[in-house]
């Protein structure tokens, strides 16, 4: 999914949106058949970050997010992480990389800067641990808002 509006004179509060996070998905070309369970997610104010249940090793989340702007235009859309600790991928329809900025881009590590012109992006994630712990996943989102970024942690504890 991707929006687009004239520029306006208004600065909005840029922000994230997840769907249902799915544990271990079945899924046909683009089509969910199905899934092993939902995982849950409590916010825990002491560490200001969301955290989700546990998985295990042989564990693979799937889920939808959303990166939106309003009426100002999207800069980037940036997932941080520790990659030798999750494998993570962002499923990309080619409407959306025909919007990226492909000198800063870096779609391996889910670094994603837009052209001019957009307020909202909308894709499906998966990630895969390569280690037990607990692992960090940092959301963010940037415009041309002066109220921008805006960030999202979520923490994903993993067993062997």
């Amino acid at each position: 999914m991707l929006f687009s509006c004239k520029k306006g004179s208004v600065d909005y509060t840029p922000y994230i949106q997840f769907s249902a996070i799915l544990r271990n998905p079945v899924i046909d070309k683009d089509t969910l058949r199905s899934c092993q369970d939902t995982v849950n997610i409590n916010y825990d104010s002491s560490i200001s970050a969301y955290m989700l249940d546990t998985i295990s090793l042989s564990d693979t989340t799937y889920f939808m997010v959303g990166f939106g702007s309003r009426g100002n235009d999207l800069t980037a859309a940036l997932i941080t992480y520790d990659t030798a600790a999750i494998n993570l991928k962002c499923h990309l329809a080619d409407e959306i990389e025909a919007v990226l900025d492909t000198a800063l881009t870096d779609e391996s590590t889910a670094q994603l800067y837009f052209i001019k012109g957009y307020n909202f992006i909308l894709f499906p994630v998966t990630c895969t641990p390569k280690k037990a712990g607990v692992h960090k996943l940092v959301f963010q989102v940037k415009s041309e808002s002066k109220y921008s970024p805006v960030s999202c942690t979520l923490m994903q504890p993993v067993r062997e």
